[in-house]
């Protein structure tokens, strides 16, 4: 396999992975969403673990997938 193949695949495989990331970063935003609406109108007491779990889940999602599609970008590029 040539270099320029694998650096094809290396990026492809990082892109893949980075929207497969980016997908759970859009659905912990809105479970976050979701549980500040119940946490308002619905006047439920609000679990403060569970939000900082879906802030941290929502950071750290969003940081892989950023990271990840960069580098596959930048792979397919050159």
């Amino acid at each position: 396999m040539s270099k320029r193949l694998q650096k094809r695949v290396n990026g492809g495989l990082a892109i893949y992975f980075g929207i497969g990331s980016l997908l759970a970063a859009v659905m912990f935003f809105i479970l976050l969403l979701v549980n500040c609406y119940k946490a308002i109108f619905m006047a439920n007491t609000i679990s403060w673990d569970m939000f900082l779990f879906i802030i941290l889940g929502t950071l750290i999602s969003g940081g892989m997938a950023y990271a990840l599609l960069r580098i596959g970008y930048s792979e397919i590029e050159n």
